[in-house]
């Protein structure tokens, strides 16, 4: 695969094209999950859903400045840092994406919590709840 080139300002790598891609598709996943989630429960609240799209938009937001930022350390040198910025903000979303779509599928069927298959997230959706619970605070 070819890298993605913004003339004059960014080449993405293939990495970073997919970091990107996977952290949007997880995102859209999770809307997806969410709302059979609520499906499921009779919970069905176009605030929630709202929420939770601007949730998702802030996300955009932030992989958008991730690029903007590494893009920039290109062309104007030194800024404090000399590492990527763009894969390492894709991987965080796309952890917590992957433990709010197990979370939500336990939800939705309580018997899937005990199952081999989530508790392989298990870990991974304890941190996000740790996480969740400090944002919460």
């Amino acid at each position: 695969m070819d890298p993605l080139v913004i003339p004059g300002v960014i080449e993405l790598t293939e990495a970073e094209v997919w970091a990107m891609g996977v952290a949007l598709a997880m995102m859209c996943v999770d809307v997806v999950s969410g709302f059979a989630k609520a499906v499921a429960l009779g919970e069905v609240s176009s605030t929630k859903m709202r929420e939770g799209l601007m949730h998702k938009a802030v996300l955009v937001l932030m992989i958008a400045v991730a690029v903007i930022m590494q893009a920039a350390t290109l062309h104007i040198g030194d800024m404090g840092w000399c590492f990527p910025l763009i894969v390492p903000a894709c991987v965080y979303i796309i952890v917590m994406e992957l433990a709010s779509v197990m979370e939500n599928a336990c939800q939705a069927n309580p018997g899937l919590r005990d199952t081999p298959l989530m508790r392989l997230f298990q870990r991974v959706g304890d941190a996000a709840q740790e996480e969740k619970g400090e944002e919460d605070a």
